[in-house]
């Protein structure tokens, strides 16, 4: 038996993923203004090359999406105030976000504003104030891997044999209409932010540009050193 990697055929795959699913976007989309402004501006007048990884990651989203909903279908796509809003799905006539994390299932829906804020923003465009949050954990609650403090031997073993993955949850969210419009407006303060960073190629101060709750955007980012030094 002669086994070999193939290289020419990785490449091959990765790129057909490229160039089927990564498209430039023109306009505002909802989620430019949930991240980082900077981020989200330089990516349109810097744009950096999609890793390999950012693929991948990105497949497994789009995958889990289709074999959850059942579905190759786009959905509707909402512009309001100069702002596209793009659900996921839908159940019910409400929107469904769907999510394909490796964050942790115990970790609490609340935790992850940005998902609301997008979130609330599909209710916004839709007329509704209910919603569904489906969670794809990859890795469950990383007990199998990580096992839990403080257990001897046997039993962590025995906990990491307990411990599931990958594990669903869904959640429905449920909003007040003062809620979502006060939500609405902050929106289109981000909108005319992040429309001045795009014209005056200035990126904004990191406490503006980010949203709260953002801060480990910065951790991650592709851009954080060139934003560093045109912030100096």
């Amino acid at each position: 038996m002669n086994i070999r990697k193939d290289p020419e055929t990785r490449r091959k795959l990765l790129d057909s993923i490229a160039q089927r699913e990564f498209h430039e976007r023109t306009g505002v989309h909802g989620s430019d203004l949930c991240y980082c402004l900077n981020k989200q501006a330089l990516r349109k007048l810097d744009p950096a090359e999609q890793t390999d990884e950012e693929t991948l990651i990105f497949s497994l989203g789009w995958s889990t999406q289709r074999w959850l909903t059942g579905t190759f279908d786009s959905e509707e796509e909402y512009t309001i105030d100069g702002i596209t809003i793009t659900p996921d799905s839908d159940i019910g006539g409400c929107p469904w976000e769907l999510k394909a994390t490796y964050q942790s299932s115990s970790r609490p829906i609340e935790e992850n504003v940005h998902w609301i804020r997008q979130i609330m923003s599909q209710c916004y465009v839709t007329d509704s104030t209910i919603a569904t949050l489906s969670r794809l954990e990859i890795m469950g609650d990383w007990g199998w891997v990580f096992g839990r403090k403080g257990l001897t031997k046997e039993e962590s073993k025995l906990f990491k044999k307990q411990s599931k993955h990958p594990t669903l949850s869904a959640y429905i969210l449920e909003f007040s209409k003062e809620e979502l419009d006060t939500h609405w407006e902050w929106m289109k303060q981000r909108r005319d932010l992040f429309v001045k960073i795009l014209e005056t190629k200035k990126l904004q101060p990191k406490i503006i540009a980010l949203a709260s709750g953002s801060g480990w955007e910065c951790d991650y980012c592709t851009y954080r050193e060139k934003c560093e030094e045109e912030l100096k």
